[in-house]
This record gives C-alpha cells, sequence and structure tokens, in this order.
C-alpha cells in the first residue's frame, strides 16, 4: 500500500513537471521594487507579474547582475490566493558576441602599437650595445696610447679623432637614450588606455546569461505578483556625516550620510533603499562548540614569563578581529557541509588560541587591556529604511543618500593641552536625543558655512552624549612653563619640586570657556611619593574627572578667559608639586620602564575617547 502511494504520488509530479516542460515558459524581467544593502552584500526584491492563466507555469525571470549569489534565490507567494510556488532555481548559460566594426580597428590599433613597443625595446638594445663597444674601444684605445706615450711615438692626431669620435658618438647615443626613456612610457600608456577603451566597449568575448526560474501553479485565470529575493556581492555602504555648529553654538545640525557602493551589474531605479549593518544569513544552524584540551609544558625562557599588556591587547584584538570575519563567512555560506566544517573549526581555533592567551596573560595585561577589547566587541545591528524612491547605478564610485538631518541641542567648550600643543580646539558635547543610533563613521566640521576640519565619530546610542571636534580657534593660545625646579637631600631622601606655569591666552572680543588639561607623575608604587602643592586656580569639581582622572595624576581646570586677555592680561594658572624617592634612584629609567604600562593605558583611554 505505501509502495502504491509513493508511486502514484512520484508519477503525479512526474506528469506535472512534463506538462510544464511542454508549456511555452513566460519570460520577463520583472522590477526591482526594495533594495537592502548589508556590508558587502545587498538583498534585491524583484516583483513579478504572472500572466492572467492557470495551471502550471514556468517563469524566466532574465537579466540576474553578475554578481549575482545563485545559491541565495528564493521565491515568495504571500498573501496571493491561489498561487504557489513550486521551485526556484537559478542557470546560467555563456554566449559568444560578436565583436562590432569599432572593437575590431581598436584591435588593430592595439596590434600595431604592440609592435611599435617591441621596435622600442630592440632599439633600447640596440644603444645598449653601442655603448658596451664604445666601453670596449676606450679600454683598448687608452692603453695604447700610454705604451705610445712611452716610446715617444705617439700618434697625437690619429688620438685626438679617435677621442673626438668616441665623445660625439656617447653625445648621441646619450641623447637617443633619452628620447627612448622619454617614449617608452607613452608608449605603455598609451597601450593602457586603448586596452581599458576596447573592454568598455566589448567587455568580455563571452557574455553570460543569468536567469532565475521559477515553478508556478495557479488557480485562477487572473493576473497575479510574486517576488523574487537574491543576494549579490560587490555592494557596501558606510557611514558619513557632516556636522555644522549653528545658532552661535547653540546647535548642532548633524547631516547623517551614506556612501553606497555597488557594482553588481545591475541599476536599481526607484527602489525603496533600506541600509543595513547586519549580516544576511544563509547558514540557519550555530556553529558547533568543542572542548578545549590543554597540556602542560616545561616552564623555560619566555614561557616563563606572562603575557605582557601590549602584546596581550594587540593579539586579542587579532584574534577577534579574525572571528568576526570567519563568523561572518560561516553565517553567510549556503550550509555546505564541507565550508560549515572549515569554518566551524576556524572559529573554534581562535576562540581556543583566545582563551589560551587569558590563561597566560599577567592579571594586570587582562585589566587594563579590558576596555579596549570591550570596544571591539561592541557593535550595532541596525537598519536605516530611506524615504522615497532611490536610484543608484551600478558603477564604481561612490554614491551618496541621506539617512536623515538631525538639528540636536549643543554646549561648547574649549580644551588646551599645552603640554602637548600650543593650540586650542573648540569642542561640542552633543546629546543624541533623535531616535536613531548613530554609527562609526568620518565627518566634515562647520561652523556656519565654514569647513573647519574632519575628525570620526565613535557609536553614538539613543540618549547617549558625545563630544565632537571643530578644529583650532587661531584666537586662543596656550603655553606651559617650568618656573623653577629645586632638588635637595633630606633624611636619606631625594626631594625634588616643581613649579609650573600656564598661561591662556585670549585674542577675541567675547569670553570663552575653556577646559585646560595637564598633568604630574603618577606612581602605582611606594617607592615615590608625588604631591600636588600650592594651585593658584581650584581644579575641577566635574564629578567623571575627580572620578576617573584626578587620582591618576591628570589635572584639569574649567577656565573662564576674559575677553582681550592676552599680553600683560593673559589669564596665568600655576601649581606645584614634590616628589619623594630613595637618593640612590634614578627617575629617568622609572620612567623608561614605565612606558609600556602608560601606552597600555593610552589605548584604554583612547577606546572611550
Amino acid at each position: 500500500m505505501i509502495r502504491r502511494t509513493t508511486m502514484t504520488a512520484t508519477l503525479t509530479l512526474l506528469l506535472i513537471f512534463t506538462s510544464i516542460a511542454g508549456a511555452e515558459p513566460f519570460e520577463t524581467q520583472g522590477r526591482i521594487e526594495s533594495v537592502t544593502v548589508y556590508r558587502g552584500q545587498a538583498l534585491v526584491t524583484r516583483s513579478i507579474e504572472l500572466p492572467a492563466q492557470t495551471g502550471e507555469l514556468e517563469v524566466v525571470v532574465e537579466g540576474l547582475p553578475a554578481a549575482v549569489i545563485g545559491s541565495s534565490l528564493a521565491a515568495s507567494a504571500d498573501g496571493v490566493d491561489g498561487v504557489r510556488i513550486r521551485s526556484v532555481r537559478f542557470r546560467s548559460e555563456a554566449i559568444g558576441e560578436a565583436a562590432n566594426e569599432e572593437v575590431a580597428e581598436l584591435d588593430r590599433a592595439i596590434e600595431d602599437l604592440q609592435h611599435e613597443i617591441f621596435a622600442h625595446e630592440q632599439q633600447l638594445g640596440l644603444v645598449a650595445q653601442q655603448g658596451a663597444y664604445l666601453d670596449k674601444l676606450e679600454q683598448f684605445a687608452a692603453p695604447t696610447a700610454n705604451l705610445e706615450l712611452t716610446r715617444g711615438v705617439l700618434d697625437v692626431e690619429t688620438l685626438t679623432k679617435l677621442t673626438e669620435m668616441i665623445f660625439a658618438r656617447r653625445t648621441q647615443l646619450t641623447d637617443r637614450l633619452v628620447e627612448l626613456k622619454r617614449r617608452g612610457p607613452e608608449l605603455r600608456k598609451e597601450l593602457g588606455l586603448l586596452q581599458r577603451k576596447r573592454k568598455e566597449l566589448a567587455g568580455d568575448s563571452q557574455q553570460t546569461i543569468r536567469q532565475a526560474v521559477l515553478f508556478v501553479a495557479k488557480d485562477e485565470a487572473a493576473p497575479a505578483v510574486v517576488h523574487l529575493t537574491y543576494l549579490v556581492g560587490q555592494a557596501s555602504w558606510s557611514p558619513s556625516y557632516n556636522v555644522r555648529l549653528v545658532n552661535d553654538g547653540q546647535t548642532a545640525v548633524i547631516e547623517y550620510l551614506a556612501e553606497v557602493q555597488q557594482v553588481s551589474g545591475e541599476d536599481w531605479s526607484d527602489v525603496a533603499l533600506t541600509l543595513s549593518t547586519a549580516t544576511p544569513n544563509l547558514n540557519a544552524r550555530n556553529p558547533l562548540l568543542t572542548p578545549l584540551w590543554m597540556n602542560l609544558g616545561a616552564a623555560t625562557g619566555q614561557n616563563k614569563v606572562p603575557v605582557p599588556n601590549k602584546e596581550y591587547a594587540k593579539a586579542q584584538s587579532l584574534l577577534l578581529g579574525g572571528q568576526r570575519l570567519a563568523g561572518t563567512k560561516y553565517m553567510q555560506q549556503g550550509n555546505v557541509r564541507e565550508a560549515e566544517a572549515e569554518l566551524g573549526w576556524s572559529l573554534n581555533r581562535l576562540a581556543a588560541n583566545s582563551q589560551r592567551l587569558e590563561l597566560a596573560a599577567d592579571p594586570r595585561a587582562v585589566a587594563s587591556s579590558r576596555e579596549q577589547i570591550r570596544a571591539m566587541h561592541e557593535g550595532l545591528a541596525v537598519s536605516y529604511k530611506l524615504e522615497g524612491p532611490m536610484n543608484l547605478a551600478s558603477r564604481s564610485d561612490r554614491q551618496l543618500v541621506q539617512i536623515a538631518r538631525l538639528g540636536l541641542d549643543t554646549k561648547t567648550h574649549y580644551e588646551a593641552t599645552p603640554l602637548l600643543t600650543n593650540y586650542i580646539h573648540r569642542l561640542a558635547e552633543v546629546t543624541n536625543t533623535s531616535k536613531l543610533p548613530l554609527l562609526n563613521g568620518p565627518y566634515s566640521a562647520y561652523i556656519d558655512q565654514e569647513y573647519v576640519g574632519r575628525g570620526q565619530l565613535p557609536v553614538v546610542a539613543q540618549g547617549q552624549k558625545v563630544t565632537l571636534g571643530f578644529g583650532i580657534d587661531t584666537q586662543l593660545r596656550c603655553t606651559r612653563e617650568l618656573v623653577e625646579k629645586s632638588d635637595d637631600i633630606a633624611w636619606g631622601q631625594r626631594v625634588q619640586t616643581f613649579h609650573y606655569r600656564l598661561r591662556l591666552e585670549n585674542y577675541k572680543d567675547e569670553p570663552v570657556e575653556v577646559r585646560l588639561y595637564d598633568r604630574i607623575p603618577a606612581s602605582k608604587t611606594d617607592d615615590i611619593k608625588v604631591t600636588l602643592g600650592k594651585v593658584s586656580e581650584a581644579l575641577s569639581t566635574d564629578e567623571v574627572y575627580v572620578r576617573d582622572d584626578k587620582p591618576q595624576g591628570l589635572l584639569r581646570w574649567d577656565v573662564s578667559v576674559a575677553a582681550s586677555a592676552a599680553g600683560a592680561s593673559a589669564n596665568d594658572i600655576t601649581y606645584r608639586f614634590e616628589m619623594k624617592f630613595a637618593k640612590d634612584a634614578h627617575v629617568g629609567r622609572q620612567v623608561e620602564e614605565a612606558m609600556g604600562a602608560m601606552e597600555a593605558d593610552f589605548h584604554q583611554r583612547f577606546a572611550r575617547w
């Protein structure tokens, strides 16, 4: 009974596909309706209008682009009554293309130019041979002249003619060599231009037709629309911003832009465009986790020393980047068992190396690198659906589209770090009160209509505050000066005191608020004691500064600098600090040894900056 049922079903399917094969296929290109652009790929949706007839239909969708991923094809008849998608398959076929007369003319020009380049190379070789012959002639003439000179039988007239001939011939050869050297690059450039022009006109000698074949069952004799989706490569986007300070610095207008690049081979005209940072998944399964087997080895050489700060952070960053790349490839591979196994093992291998690095690392390295590594883990999977139909041609240059235009309240100030630079920069604290998260990307900064520089915007979530730079203000200056230093021995210790002066100058006709930064030495051990002494103006009371930066020796003043405060009326801030340490110790060596920890701390802070 079971066998008879199976045979009946098989026969029914065979009859269905036989009837489809006998019918004339319905050919169409459909219309590209919507596109979702990811980082490296795009999901294209075409609407396919079916003919007003019933029965089994073979629908051939033509004109699929060169960058189509055939395994990603899918069709849907959701919401369409009486229409069922039996199957979808991808097929491609190479066909020849006859060259036109313009291409043939270019082929002849290319051949002629190649002959000219060959002749040019032969002439270069001939000049080299002639130069070598003159070298031999000189090597013969000079000893002969010396011998005749010693014997008193030198033929001056003959030697003079020979010398003049050699120099004249060398002059000719030099002129010829210069001309040939100049002509060579010109010929190669002409050949390159002709070859590129031919490629644009003719493309490959073989063209490939790419089609999607849909087998559809239709119950009603009325028009119906189904949708075909597929992924294409050679498409990507990245965020970019124009940030403009207006209203005397009270408002930041952010133009949230997307630089889209697509060379998929098809133009997207009047489409609904969505930009996404998600990863289009072809693999529905998560990767398999394997056990981590460990063994112990002898503690010799470098194995005795835990992995230090700098090496740990760098190695973990590289491993994490490798995991991201392998993870993306794993999610995008089309459930092929061999590829799934290979990429799954790559993920396990990278994760094992990361875990072994954690087990061998210096605990201080783990603590100091936590923020930097966490910043690499953070990411947002967001999608932006753009308003109105969009047009994006398939071409190599980047195309700019606007995601949103945001007007956000802003508070501006200036920052001065005279220890690092004498320039003072203008900054703005902007709170993202919009409903959109802002992704990491470059921005161009403007004050009203004036361009002031470029910067990098970090990921900014809804409600999050970010500080943006708006370039140098040339009307402000800052300097730092060591006024006095003393060095004494007291009670078996070396006591050094330092007196510094920080100066702010404002050439504007209005007051400005400046955050002034400096630092004193800091130590995590008891062998150096650093004490901040008299300060002419109180340090900042900002809660974040007091909590995070002040304990590490960083100094900050929030200063109101009066208008035209320059020269004799400049704003000066002075401070003193004292260092105590063993009288036979050397500060310079200790600073050098601490440079690695300083660098690790810098990168940790930079990840949050």
